[in-house]
């Protein structure tokens, strides 16, 4: 494995392709640390890094500069992890964010037995909620999920997603409040 980068690339270039294992061998530990700090999970992280590799065995031809085998394989990497977001922003958009009346209430009736609206008002609250707001509370409280897998899903900063969820919370709360009986009929003196 005491060959160079551009040693590698040459000789894969000229009919031994098993030299680009030492390529492989050399650089995928790096690139999956690179390819976690971008896409934020070891699994996306993994199947990017394993892609990228095979982009770079089949388009070997076009790199220019053998010797910079490492800074091409991250363009690489880089352009695959962008192909990623890109692909899980549109499985986001396509969730169907619709609210479910019957599992508003299962999880109204789950908790200490205070309600202060109805599940029918619950719910259409949750649904007058902008997308943004209306997906972190599904994905929170009907999904189950965390803070952190939430941000993880929608791949966007922990920060976003607490800031977005305690928005959501004022605007439910704004919508769900039930005026007083002066703020009914002002014109009655308590």
């Amino acid at each position: 494995m005491g060959s160079t980068d551009d040693q590698c690339v040459r000789l894969c270039l000229d009919g031994h392709p098993e030299k680009f294992r030492h390529l492989v061998l050399r650089y995928e530990r790096p690139l999956l640390k690179h390819l976690v700090g971008r896409l934020g999970n070891e699994v996306d992280a993994t199947d990017a890094a394993q892609e990228a590799m095979v982009r770079a065995y089949f388009n070997l031809k076009a790199l220019k500069k053998t010797e910079s085998f490492y800074a091409w394989l991250l363009g690489i990497a880089n352009r695959v992890a962008k192909e990623n977001h890109r692909k899980n922003q549109r499985h986001v958009k396509s969730i169907d964010f619709s609210i479910d009346i019957e599992a508003v209430a299962d999880k109204t009736d789950a908790r200490d037995g205070q309600s202060y609206c109805t599940d029918q008002e619950l719910a259409q609250a949750i649904g007058e909620l902008p997308d943004l707001y209306k997906q972190v509370v599904l994905l929170r409280f009907y999904g189950d999920q965390s803070c952190a897998d939430i941000s993880r899903s929608l791949n966007v900063s922990l920060g976003t997603v607490t800031s977005q969820l305690s928005r959501a919370y004022s605007l439910l709360r704004k919508s769900l409040r039930k005026p007083t009986a002066y703020e009914q009929n002002p014109e009655v003196e308590l």
